[in-house]
């Protein structure tokens, strides 16, 4: 069988490129929008989370149906790099409305409109993304390097918007929405070029026309294929303990560790920067021992770094940073090989189905996660209410600090656990891949990239740069 041959660094950088901006506008969305919009623009801070959370409950049935829409998509450009093209100007959109609106009153209406173009056009842009990554390689390994490289991107943008409120402090002093606007123009000014040097730097790889339905009974049907239904689990329970602890985060660390308020987020940049540095350790040791093993480990190190976290003593900004190295390294290996695992999955499903149904299994996998992240924001704020907790109160009962500790660090350790059992049960190893894979080839069946010749992905005058790096979203 013919090996598609290993996909140059700078073609690698170009296509992971749009991750910068699309990460750098998710944790504004969740951390310093609602409450701008409540402060600075006036709208009830009820109605601003009713917004926010029904806006994100529906973007969970939105991902399903553009993945279905994506999969059925041909065009004499590609198949995935025209939904890029479409999906930029739309989250720019719902971008601007958001982050540069200064007036005071701006409505309820202004800020739902503002909501979903973005994250409209942000479910566009990824899922294209993802899509153009998997045809990028059928290899098992190369694919580690294709998303270590998102990984590189998405974490880049992560550090660059967590760092504004550093970078501008003296500024923020005087005017409380610079720090919103300054991350709305850093989005704006960032997305067309990452897209344009996604789109230019290589030739998508054709394939050929699957014809097939985006109905929930097709989607359901995706859950025939048990690697589906493990690794869709096991996102389930990643993004429960992920939402579970960030949403006690700052409760945690500011009244029962003593960190000072503005020094808690460094600790997302400590994350980010060794997740950059790690990226590459972990594409190697997915290689070498199966990403889904890679995965499990990952995960179990992560369930222990939230344990360590309840034993910091109180103000130890050492221990505080010294503990974000080893939780930094494991929480990149949640981030990176699931989206890896599924690029092989497709392939698994494609010989079992005989339809191209990658755009459909990364919506499912963004949906999983997307609604553990959801479902735990009802759950802690119910536990919290349970326990008595009050946010606003500077004194609480020991028992409802003990509570949050819990929360913080039991429960999802707990899950990450869980998590790293779920993919005991995995079977998808690089021995079954290749076998996928020359199956595939017996049916005259390309796999999610085709068996294409390496001279099949060049330069086109792309504007692609590589980073410095020795070698998944």
């Amino acid at each position: 069988m013919k090996s598609s041959g290993k996909v140059t660094n700078r073609i690698l950088a170009a296509q992971a490129a749009p991750a910068l901006p699309m990460a750098a506008l998710t944790l504004p969305l969740i951390i310093y929008l609602p409450e701008y919009y409540a402060n600075a623009l006036g709208i009830d801070l009820a109605v601003v989370g009713l917004i926010f959370t029904v806006v994100r409950l529906a973007d969970l049935f939105f991902d399903p149906f553009i993945g279905g829409l994506m999969d059925r998509s041909r065009s004499r450009w590609g198949q995935f790099k025209p939904w890029l093209v479409v999906g930029a100007p739309i989250v720019m959109a719902g971008t601007y409305m958001l982050f540069i609106a200064s007036r005071p009153g701006v409505g309820p209406v202004f800020l739902s409109v503002g909501l979903v173009l973005a994250y409209v056009g942000y479910s566009i842009v990824i899922l294209a993304q993802m899509g153009l990554g998997t045809g990028l390689t059928p290899d098992y390994r190369e694919r580690s390097r294709v998303f270590a490289w998102w990984q590189i991107f998405n974490t880049l943008g992560l550090i660059l918007v967590m760092l504004m409120p550093v970078i501008f402090a003296e500024r923020i002093a005087n005017d409380s929405g610079f720090t919103v606007r300054a991350m709305g123009w850093f989005v704006l000014a960032v997305t067309p070029f990452t897209i344009l040097a996604a789109i230019s730097a290589f030739r998508e790889q054709p394939r050929a026309i699957q014809v097939h339905s985006a109905r929930l009974a097709d989607y359901l049907g995706l859950l025939r294929v048990q690697s589906t239904r493990l690794l869709l689990s096991m996102q389930l329970l990643l993004g429960l303990g992920l939402g579970i602890s960030a949403a006690v985060f700052l409760f945690f660390f500011t009244m029962i560790k003593g960190v000072p308020r503005e020094y808690v987020g460094l600790q997302f940049v400590g994350f980010y920067i060794v997740g950059i540095c790690t990226a590459p350790l972990w594409s190697m040791l997915a290689n070498r021992i199966g990403k889904h093993r890679a995965l499990m480990f990952g995960c179990a190190g992560f369930a222990s770094y939230m344990l360590l976290m309840l034993a910091m003593p109180h103000g130890s900004m050492l221990f505080f940073g010294m503990a974000a190295i080893w939780g930094g390294t494991m929480a990149c290996a949640a981030d990176m090989l699931p989206r890896s695992m599924m690029a092989d999955v497709s392939d698994e499903d494609r010989l079992d189905s005989g339809h191209d149904r990658t755009g459909m299994l990364f919506a499912l996998l963004t949906v999983t996660h997307k609604l553990g992240q959801a479902l735990s924001i009802g759950i802690v704020y119910f536990a919290l209410d349970l326990i008595g907790f009050k946010a606003g109160s500077i004194t609480n009962p020991p028992q409802a600090l003990s509570g949050v500790m819990i929360l913080y660090g039991v429960v999802p350790a707990i899950l990450y656990i869980s998590a790293a059992l779920v993919l005991r049960r995995f079977r998808l190893t690089p021995e079954r891949h290749e076998q996928i894979r020359a199956a595939l080839a017996k049916l005259g069946v390309r796999s999610a990239a085709g068996d294409l010749p390496a001279a099949v992905l060049v330069s086109e005058g792309g504007m692609g740069v590589p980073l410095p790096i020795a070698e998944n979203p």
